[in-house]
């Protein structure tokens, strides 16, 4: 079978594993051809969150220096909304670079590249249980496997999605980076300020409350 019809005949639900194993190929077909799910990327986002919560409250005690209640406002934080910002930063300045990539694509392409995390996370958490304090450190070397293999596919992805050279996309993830930093640093300044805000408004009402007693 040559590469066309192998491609043709390979299902959308197939590509992200694809893209594991031929990356240029997936993401040139994820572009060219429309191979993407959008409801894929979304699943693989949700499996992300649900890493992120077994990370910090439900992996082995051993490997946690300390056990603590999960956040849910403070996971989605860290992972749905700066991933939205990210992507959102990225699309407004690669417009602006001549960029050839849609909302869509940047989303479905970046979502595909935290695949390689997502899949060693979850066995760092098996391995977890299984695995004694003074081998912690295979844990630590998953962690460093994914984060680099997932860092190769964003950044691979972002320069076929937008068809940009080695430098292009150096600069446009620099961008990005920036626009992340600004966008999170005025969000937290904003809620820093929607709670003074609410603080007085509690204390004004609590004050007259107390006086028309």
């Amino acid at each position: 079978m040559d590469k066309k019809n192998f491609y043709s005949n390979m299902s959308i639900y197939q590509y992200p594993s694809y893209i594991l194993r031929h990356p240029v190929d997936g993401f040139n077909e994820l572009k060219n051809n429309n191979k993407y799910s959008l409801s894929i990327a979304n699943i693989i986002l949700i499996l992300w969150v649900l890493l992120t919560v077994l990370n910090w409250g439900y992996i082995d005690f051993d490997f946690k220096t300390k056990f603590s209640d999960v956040s849910l406002p403070q996971v989605m934080m860290t992972t749905i909304l700066i991933f939205s910002v990210t992507i959102i930063s990225n699309w407004c300045f690669t417009t602006l670079m001549d960029g050839k990539g849609r909302f869509t694509e940047i989303w479905i392409s970046c979502a595909y590249a935290l695949l390689p995390y997502i899949i060693l996370g979850y066995i760092r958490i098996i391995l977890s249980f299984v695995l004694v304090h003074d081998e912690g450190v295979f844990l630590s070397y998953i962690n460093i496997a994914g984060v680099l293999w997932s860092t190769f596919l964003f950044f691979l992805g972002l320069s076929v999605v937008h068809d940009y050279s080695v430098k292009k996309t150096i600069a446009s993830v620099f961008l990005t980076i920036m626009g992340d930093v600004i966008v999170l640093f005025f969000m937290v300044l904003i809620s820093g300020l929607i709670t003074q805000i609410y603080s007085f408004v509690m204390t004004v009402y609590s004050e007259i409350t107390f006086r028309m007693q």
